[in-house]
């Protein structure tokens, strides 16, 4: 038995060693009793028919994304009209975010969760919204002050290519003049469909 064990071992470690790897392994089969307690052998590919949640990670739907520091100028708006945020770091940027029309696009179908954050300048208030296709969804509002703060969010079922921004509609976003950020978006898949 103890024989059988080690041809069995040696196998395959030769055919991971040999470049197969989990999806190009052959299965090695001994005339013997199977191993108590085995794992199942992976198997390649999805299954024609199976769900999202059956699915291996690696075929699912995976978005998350993290931007911060207003952009100077997307940071001041005069009451009347509105502008779309625009940032000037991407933290995370893993499907759906795109730096060029600082927005989010769902890759897939899914609920996705969102929050974002800003300052107002000392004395100026700002109001904040989350937009998706064109709707007001939350709003974050600072009031005037001393450097005022507004935060907030929101789980939305989004379609595939549904469209998700911030929209500054009326006010100012303080941003720190060196390294430091006071203005943030961020979301993530929490679960796909």
């Amino acid at each position: 038995m103890m024989a059988r064990l080690i041809i069995a071992t040696l196998a395959v470690l030769c055919g991971l060693a040999s470049g197969q790897g989990d999806r190009g392994a052959q299965s090695v089969r001994i005339h013997s009793a199977p191993f108590p307690n085995a794992p199942p052998a992976p198997q390649p590919g999805p299954i024609p028919g199976s769900t999202p949640d059956s699915l291996p990670p690696e075929f699912r739907c995976l978005s998350a994304f993290s931007v911060r520091k207003a952009t100077r100028g997307s940071s001041t708006v005069r009451s009347g009209s509105s502008t779309r945020v625009r940032f000037q770091d991407v933290l995370t940027a893993e499907g759906g975010w795109s730096p060029s029309e600082n927005d989010f696009l769902a890759p897939c179908r899914g609920l996705y969760f969102f929050s974002f954050h800003g300052v107002a300048p000392d004395g100026g208030d700002f109001t904040l919204a989350l937009i998706k296709n064109g709707q007001y969804q939350v709003t974050a509002y600072g009031g005037k002050g001393n450097y005022q703060q507004g935060s907030n969010s929101a789980l939305l079922l989004l379609n595939q290519g549904d469209l998700v921004h911030l929209e500054l509609q009326q006010g100012s976003l303080y941003e720190h003049p060196h390294g430091e950020a006071y203005t943030s978006f961020s979301g993530f898949l929490v679960k796909d469909y």
